[in-house]
């Protein structure tokens, strides 16, 4: 008898289908629904007034009735398996509507977000197994420690390389800055780039008001900056030739990231874990710059094909970046292929 996998996961560039399809093909029915962050969502550590998100989830538990509606569309459905990637709408009335129903289920929590970033610690007791992606917080928190996955390409990775560094991701006034700086001087050496930045969508309180508010006080709160600075970005207002409206595929990004040389890693500040861009671009022999330190202590770090960027200085080698250069691939990678790395989570036998 095959068994039985609810897949609970954020959308994701469409990646939440390739996990579907692969848990498929390694002979597992599957069942997803959308592990959504909801309108005043409290668990993001930079979310203001967090009390009276607080307050309005305890009042109305938006959460609740999102689950509700879920599970009314699979209540007939029993299964083996929970896999949750993040903790976004995970609470105990979900375990206990599973379990009731399934009181063997077996369950797992993968976190590819970092503890700094989402406070998820109380749900970890709900779960049987706990990974995360990053080191840090697997050794703070006593959780196992899982990079992300990589998915293999059926695009070929193209030894001539029509560009010579490559980035795409979320905007922000961090990767903004550090991007400025690295192009203004990458042109003066002639490299090649395909850069994207898009914005975060809009949310609840995108107003021309309020921003015109913000910029009349000039205040340095981060979160004021921030909220200026994806306004601007939303509306046209700030202007950059890699500066676009909306995100572009996770296909398209695959593509281009294999037809560049040298893949640049902007995490967000206080983020120790490695992007799927981090775990692809390494595990097809790239180069990589990055402003995260961490990965000098994984045993695949190269500092040949590696380098480490200071997050201040945002200094760069542009003559090893026109280098083409093609590094033979660790054989840890092997166990983070996207269909193994899944098996090695939830692989369990049911009595």
């Amino acid at each position: 008898m095959l068994l039985r996998v609810l897949l609970i996961t954020p959308e994701f560039y469409g990646i939440e289908k390739r996990i579907k399809s692969v848990l498929e093909e390694s002979g597992y029915e599957v069942i997803w629904f959308e592990n959504k962050t909801l309108p005043l969502d409290y668990h993001s550590t930079s979310s203001k007034l967090k009390f009276f998100r607080r307050i309005y989830f305890f009042l109305f538990f938006p959460h609740v009735r999102y689950i509700r509606q879920e599970l009314k569309k699979i209540e007939n459905e029993r299964f083996d398996i929970l896999f949750s990637i993040n903790g976004n709408i995970i609470c105990p009335y979900l375990l206990r509507r599973l379990k009731g129903k399934n009181p063997g289920i077996f369950s797992v929590l993968y976190l590819w977000d970092s503890i700094s970033m989402y406070s998820w610690t109380k749900i970890f007791k709900y779960f049987d197994k706990v990974y995360s992606f990053d080191q840090s917080d697997s050794e703070k928190y006593g959780l196992d420690y899982r990079p992300n996955f990589f998915m293999r390409s059926n695009s070929p990775n193209n030894r001539e390389q029509e560009f010579d560094m490559f980035f795409s991701g979320k905007f922000n006034p961090f990767r903004l800055d550090v991007i400025d700086k690295i192009v203004s001087r990458a042109k003066g050496y002639n490299v090649t780039y395909y850069i994207k930045l898009w914005p975060a969508c809009k949310i609840f309180f995108h107003n021309q008001l309020l921003y015109r508010l913000f910029k009349i006080l000039k205040s340095d709160y981060s979160w004021v900056r921030n909220y200026t600075f994806n306004y601007e970005a939303i509306e046209g207002i700030l202007k950059r030739e890699y500066l676009i409206a909306n995100s572009i595929g996770y296909k398209e990004i695959q593509i281009q990231l294999l037809n560049s040389n040298v893949i640049l890693d902007l995490p967000y500040p206080g983020q120790t874990g490695y992007t799927h861009r981090v775990i692809e671009a390494l595990a097809n022999g790239k180069k990589v710059i990055t402003t995260n330190s961490n990965i000098r202590r994984e045993i695949f770090y190269n500092p040949n094909q590696i380098q480490i960027m200071d997050k201040h200085i945002y200094e760069v080698d542009y003559n090893w970046i026109k280098e083409k250069i093609t590094f033979p691939v660790n054989s840890y990678f092997e166990e983070l292929e996207l269909s193994r790395w899944l098996k090695s989570m939830i692989n369990v036998e049911m009595a």
